[in-house]
């Protein structure tokens, strides 16, 4: 066999590749004949020369593959029969082996059961060793406390006598050890019978000691000694008494602030009546300074956290409990003062500046008041003001009242009532606004839903004083045209203050919705603040106050015809103003009518005898009547006695008339708007005063065919036209008898009848 190098076997054959999982023949073939052709180019180059047969090519290649291919598997075939020769001698020491193992196996699992079974016999030994030495431990902690027990029993009579003694020599020292002593014993004879009997004498000694100790601990409480206070504090903290040291130095320090107290109300009685007012102002100054000067005398004292509350827990208890109280001095003083809303706004900013020293001081010393002390301190300063919270709102009533009774005068001439009404308006928000200020400053808004429930009555009155007016217009309202035309200015002058009125009710009402959103948060949020006004409040009254707020902006959300004007807080004062409006409109147009109904009521159809020898004339020969004509010129005048009015109207009077008619919210002259409506009204009333005619010729009808179309050319200057009422009357007066059938064709049947019957003319139907 013909041996070939390796390196040059490698070269030429890619034997890895059939070792690959994805191994494809016919490519590895293609890929080493495709190598095979570049390798052997040159040496191909020359074959050409001698031969072009490719034939021959691929049969060189196959035949030297085909040999390569036969040495490779004979060096595998020796290979693989090599190793299966060492592993078949080899077979006979590896089960010998692995039957050596087996044995060693089984060996050691009976060892380890044989260990598990001492193990156990072990355990259930010194399980039973275990409980005995327990038992015994027991008995001996047992006997242990029966020894000392009976040892310090032997000791309590000598305790007993010791304290008589010092009892007898008011040696507070040896009496507070002593009784320190019989506590221990105390715990170690918890076992012994008698032991509530003990427990009972150790207390009584408490009080003794406590009672011996309790006027030195006044007066150094009394005096502001220091070291004195330390050691009454080591003495009570010792026999566990330290809370009712605490409750001998509130009540000491109380006992101090009520004197300072009626020192401040009687020094007040000899000032004048303003200095009187501050007598609040200066007892709180007074109680800010001590209870600064109380916190570092206690954390000197006490030296724990709960003596710095210890001054605030003071005036939590003491600001309740000062005779004569807060409500029943500030109460004399109001009946004698008739300043009572601004005495109270003072009282209520004392309050208010207090809380809010106590609140500084707090965050500068870093004292953290628990929540329910909290609580209950501003409770303590403000519960006093919650009774003239209540009567705020009489006190506000009563003034308002006031106020506009003399405002109010009845006024002779319509002129001065308009403007007075203006000036009324203007007055009674101002007071109302400053009102709504001092609801704030006196009751922080707490009593603003009950301020909001007597301003119904208060806007009433004024309505009322709108109703005179507006009685005052109708009553002077005559047929002279001269004061017609004032009194036209004047209910003008009515509507604009009317309308006024509406803009400065909606801007108060959007105002006071504010204040109740205001309120609302405040009371949610008053909880997770220092101490405030709204903190304090009653939990019954400030659940039915928030029920009180949603009702409001309830009403607020309700859908309204007229989402401009009502706000739903007053809803029945926006409904009163509408008729209020729309009775001045009316006003102003019979000022308007008055003329036209008076020209009108003289029209009377032509007598017979006058008309019978005009039946055959043209209607050239008809001229309009004189009540007609004279309508027509006043018609005519009306521009020039509105537009001075209403060519350029306020803003308040353009909403004024837009409450009154939707037509004047066109982009049309307000005259223009108003003259339309007074020729509408006279059309109807035109055409009611014909339709009460019983009969009427050919002549009267053809009268009064003129006379509707000289009407109708009247109006027509102001670009307006007849009514389809009137024009269909016009129509059917016009009709030939012969043909009224035909040509009331389209008119209403009421007037078809009507006319037809006034004229006499016989139905064909």
């Amino acid at each position: 066999m013909p041996k070939f190098d390796k390196k040059i076997l490698c070269k030429m054959m890619d034997m890895v590749a059939l070792s690959e999982d994805k191994f494809n023949a016919v490519q590895w073939i293609n890929d080493n004949f495709k190598n095979f052709l570049e390798e052997n180019a040159y040496s191909s180059k020359k074959e050409n020369e001698k031969s072009d047969n490719d034939n021959e090519k691929a049969m060189d290649f196959i035949n030297n593959y085909v040999s390569k291919l036969q040495l490779y598997v004979q060096q595998v075939n020796y290979a693989i029969e090599e190793s299966s020769q060492q592993l078949i001698s080899s077979m006979p020491r590896i089960v010998k082996e692995a039957k050596s193992l087996q044995t060693d196996v089984q060996d050691l699992q009976k060892r380890m059961f044989l260990m598990r079974q001492e193990v156990a016999a072990v355990q259930e030994e010194t399980g039973e060793c275990m409980t005995t030495l327990e038992r015994l431990n027991s008995m001996q902690i047992k006997l242990q406390n029966a020894k000392e027990s009976l040892q310090e029993s032997d000791g309590w009579g000598n305790l007993i006598a010791g304290l008589e003694d010092g009892f007898e020599r008011n040696d507070l020292k040896d009496i507070c050890d002593k009784i320190v002593a019989l506590q221990k014993s105390l715990l170690a004879q918890e076992q012994l019978p008698g032991h509530t009997d003990r427990q009972s004498q150790v207390e009584d000694f408490k009080n003794r000691l406590e009672a011996l100790a309790s006027p030195s601990v006044v007066h150094c409480f009394a005096e502001g000694n220091v070291t004195q206070a330390q050691h009454y504090v080591t003495i009570f903290a010792a026999i566990e008494r330290k809370s009712q040291l605490l409750q001998y130095y509130r009540a000491v320090q109380k006992t101090a602030l009520q004197q300072k107290w009626k020192q401040t109300l009687e020094l007040q009685v000899t000032e004048s009546a303003t200095q009187q007012q501050h007598f609040l102002a200066l007892f709180y100054d007074h109680l800010m300074e001590n209870c600064q000067g109380q916190v570092k005398w206690c954390s000197q004292v006490f030296e724990d956290q709960e003596a710095r509350e210890q001054p605030f827990l003071l005036l939590a208890e003491i600001l309740p409990a000062l005779q004569p109280s807060r409500y029943d001095h500030i109460l004399q003083l109001l009946k004698t003062c008739n300043e009572r809303l601004e005495l109270l706004q003072r009282y209520a900013q004392d309050n208010h500046t207090f809380v809010m020293q106590i609140n500084a001081y707090l965050k500068q010393s870093g004292i953290q008041l628990n929540k329910e002390l909290k609580r209950n301190l501003g409770q303590a300063i403000y519960d006093y003001f919650y009774k003239f919270i209540e009567q705020y709102p009489r006190f506000e009533e009563t003034n308002l009242s006031t106020q506009i009774d003399r405002m109010i005068t009845t006024q002779t001439h319509i002129s001065d009532a308009v403007l007075h009404l203006k000036d009324v308006t203007s007055k009674v928000f101002d007071w109302l606004a400053e009102a709504l200020a001092r609801c704030s400053n006196i009751t922080g808004d707490l009593a603003l839903c009950n301020f909001i429930n007597l301003l119904g009555s208060i806007f009433k009155r004024i309505l009322e004083q709108f109703a005179k007016t507006q009685r005052q217009l109708t009553l002077n309202a005559g047929v002279n045209s001269e004061s017609s035309w004032s009194l036209l200015q004047y209910t003008l002058g009515l509507l604009e203050c009317l309308a006024d009125f509406q803009q400065r009710l909606q801007k108060f009402e959007k105002n006071l919705h504010e204040r109740l959103n205001l309120l609302e948060q405040k009371l949610r949020d008053s909880q997770h603040a220092l101490i405030n006004f709204y903190q304090t409040f009653e939990g019954t009254e400030h659940r039915r106050l928030l029920s009180t707020i949603r009702e409001f902006q309830q009403k607020r959300l309700e859908p309204s015809q007229d989402t401009q004007i009502s706000l739903g807080i007053f809803s029945n004062i926006y409904d009163s103003l509408k008729s209020y409006f729309r009775e001045t409109h009316d006003i102003t147009l019979n000022i308007l009518l008055q003329p036209l109904e008076m020209h009108l009521s003289r029209i009377q159809p032509p007598t017979e005898t006058n008309q019978i020898h005009m039946e055959d004339m043209p209607d050239f020969c008809f001229a309009p009547q004189e009540s007609i004509t004279q309508i027509g010129q006043y018609l005519l005048t009306l521009p020039q006695h509105l537009e001075p009015l209403l060519l350029a109207p306020s803003p308040l009077l353009k909403q004024a008339l837009e409450i009154c008619n939707i037509n004047y919210s066109q982009p049309t002259p307000s005259a223009d708007i108003l003259l339309s409506l007074v020729v509408a009204q006279c059309f109807i009333l035109y055409q009611t005063q014909i339709l009460q005619i019983k009969k009427l010729n050919n002549a009267s009808a053809r009268q009064m065919a003129i006379d509707i179309e000289y009407l109708s050319s009247v109006v027509e200057e102001f670009g307006l036209t007849l009514s389809i009422t009137l024009n269909q009357i016009l129509i059917l007066l016009k009709a030939a008898p012969e043909n009224y059938l035909a040509l009331s064709a389209g008119c209403e049947p009421r007037l078809v009848t009507a006319i037809r019957q006034m004229r006499n003319i016989i139905s064909t139907q």
